[in-house]
Parts: structure tokens; sequence; C-alpha cells
């Protein structure tokens, strides 16, 4: 399944959904914590840096726990 365009976006999101994590579209995708948080994200970003962003996103999510 395609979750980005973004190569790095869409490893992520990979090896997110094997430690759990849920993913889902409504008007962008998304991915949800196990305890509920989530981070959306672009299928198609014009961002250069969009995958940084992501990923301190979740890293932020998962340091808080």
């Amino acid at each position: 399944m395609r979750y980005s365009q973004c190569k790095r976006i869409q490893a992520m999101v990979r090896e997110l959904l094997h430690e759990g994590w849920v993913y889902s579209v409504s008007k962008h995708p998304r991915v949800t914590a196990p305890d509920g948080r989530f981070v959306v994200f672009s299928l198609t970003p014009s961002d250069g840096n969009a995958h940084r962003q992501f990923e301190r996103d979740v890293q932020r999510i998962k340091g808080e726990r």
C-alpha cells in the first residue's frame, strides 16, 4: 500500500504500523499511536523537509509516553 509519495515518510509509516500504530485517511492521511494520539501528514508533500517534520512529531509522541 502507498502511504505517501515521499519515500522517507513511506518507510516511517511502515515501521510505525509494525509497532502497532494505525493508518487512516479522512481528509488527510494520519497515523494513530496505540494511546490515541495521532500525526497528520500529506500524501503528496511539497515541502522538502516534510519527512523531518513528520519524524519530529512522531518522536514527540513516542517520548511523552
